[in-house]
């Protein structure tokens, strides 16, 4: 490389110069700067290796050239610089300081002169290490800064959106909540909203009919129970069975749950207290089909057994009877178990 070339400076007299310039090359590859110093002689034909200066050649820090000059080289000093100084260059590097003597051998640089004069004489470059590793940094700040604005500019979108998608989130969840149900991030972004709340939705009005339906049916058996019991107080007065006067006290004292216990005793009461004409029998039998039926079925299947009663005699309207009881029996376990199947299905 010609800045790393050694100087052979031909003898000038000082009054045959009309100017000196330095000029400073650099190397990347070799890792080192050169200031080689040129003289602009008053005669320059009398010299056959010269270097042409053009004005728009280089950066010029000094006056402007006005056309092309030609100089002789006079002296040039070469500083190679050790690869651990310019790694410590860098502007991730994070300097500890004071340096062992092992560690300032590493980072020390060569220097190479030749010329006419001696090497305290010529001109060389001493550079800050603080202030090149400035110089060195800024263009990376400045990258960094055009970046960071970069990633606010796109940070800035994305949290609005997911902002956004909370706010759809937190919507979707407490109409989920309404309806008894917890929609999980991780169901509200991979399911379809809609349908997980129209699923939701509809389990609970299924979930309030079963509960309603319920509820009548206790009802409906407590007033029963509640009906029979209060016969059974009525009726206890007049039993002369010792023994099932003594049943009859246990009942009302203890109130057993069982609702055919209580019933399978007030027919056994009526039995003694002298109840005993078909249609009070056919009414008893009527009665154990009421939990398993509407109101309306309930009189519609009384009215047909006095029917048939009237007609063909209470071993025939007593049929009928069992036989409705056994149908509206199987019909509601049917519908139970279909609703059990059905709940099932929608978890």
């Amino acid at each position: 490389m010609e800045p790393a070339k050694a100087v052979r400076a031909p003898s000038i007299l000082e009054e045959e110069i009309r100017g000196t310039i330095y000029l400073l090359t650099y190397s990347e590859q070799q890792d080192l700067t050169c200031i080689t110093t040129y003289v602009v002689p008053t005669d320059a034909a009398r010299f056959s290796i010269l270097r042409s200066f053009a004005p728009a050649e280089g950066r010029n820090y000094g006056p402007a050239l006005l056309g092309t000059v030609k100089a002789i080289a006079e002296d040039r000093i070469v500083h190679v610089y050790a690869p651990e100084y310019l790694r410590r260059l860098h502007w991730r590097y994070t300097p500890h300081f004071p340096l062992s003597p092992s560690e300032a051998a590493t980072l020390r640089s060569q220097s190479y002169y030749s010329g006419a004069t001696q090497p305290g004489g010529s001109v060389s470059i001493d550079f800050d290490y603080g202030e090149l590793r400035a110089e060195v940094a800024k263009r990376h700040h400045k990258v960094n800064s055009a970046l960071s604005v970069l990633m606010i500019g796109c940070l800035a979108p994305f949290l609005v959106l997911l902002r956004k998608l909370w706010l759809i989130y937190r919507t979707s969840s407490q109409h989920c909540r309404i309806y008894q149900a917890q929609l999980m991030p991780r169901a509200f972004l991979t399911e379809n909203i809609a349908t997980r709340i129209s699923a939701a939705r509809l389990q609970y009005f299924e979930r309030q009919q079963q509960s309603q339906a319920r509820l009548r049916e206790e009802e409906k058996l407590r007033a029963l129970r509640h009906g029979w019991v209060e016969n059974l107080r009525s009726a206890l007065p007049n039993l002369s069975d010792e023994q099932l006067r003594r049943r009859v006290q246990d009942c009302l004292e203890h109130e057993p749950q069982d609702l055919g216990q209580v019933k399978s005793l007030w027919v056994e009461v009526q039995e003694q207290t002298g109840l005993k004409t078909p249609a009070d029998k056919l009414i008893l039998l009527l009665e154990s089909t009421k939990p398993y039926c509407t109101e309306e079925e309930f009189r519609a299947g009384r009215a047909e057994a006095f029917a048939i009663l009237n007609k063909s005699g209470f071993r025939a309207a007593r049929t009928f009877a069992i036989t409705m009881h056994d149908h509206l029996r199987i019909r509601a376990r049917e519908m139970e178990e279909l609703e059990n199947s059905n709940r099932s299905i929608a978890s």
